[in-house]
């Protein structure tokens, strides 16, 4: 077994997934950006857990979003502006790809120095879960219609 290089914490990825019909384009630097944790991930890997992530949160918020003719508008409707929708889009696929992508991570090995990495890897997927849940909750709700706690 040995060391294999992956990706370059430093490097910055110019990727980027285009706007959509409803959503705003996503770029792969903002992730990095806002999951620097993550930055040893290659390219490939990072876009494709945020293509997953965003293609679960469309379906997601499918019915949400079905009466409305884009994302700026339900904002609007919901918030009375159109950044909060950007922001909370942005916040529900970038957390539910970091989730995915700590999930890749988490290890099996059993050392101690291992059960303690894989334990703090897992609180770090879980807290990212929760903000993805929060994210979808106040898009579909406009406001949060039930408490999230990891027990």
């Amino acid at each position: 077994m040995g060391i294999a290089f992956i990706g370059d914490k430093d490097n910055v990825y110019d990727a980027i997934l285009p706007a959509t019909k409803y959503y705003p384009e996503l770029t792969l630097a903002e992730f990095q950006s806002l999951f620097h944790f993550l930055s040893n991930e290659s390219k490939e890997s990072l876009l494709q857990q945020i293509r997953v992530a965003r293609i679960t949160t469309h379906r997601e918020l499918l019915a949400t979003m079905s009466p409305f003719e884009s994302l700026d508008a339900l904002s609007q409707a919901q918030f009375d502006d159109i950044d909060t929708g950007v922001t909370l889009y942005k916040q529900a696929v970038f957390s539910l790809a970091a989730n995915f992508v700590i999930g890749n991570q988490i290890s099996s090995d059993t050392t101690k120095e291992a059960s303690e990495r894989q334990e703090a890897l897992t609180q770090k997927a879980e807290h990212c879960l929760v903000q993805y849940r929060r994210a979808i909750d106040l898009l579909i709700n406009a406001h949060e219609t039930y408490r999230i706690e990891v027990v």
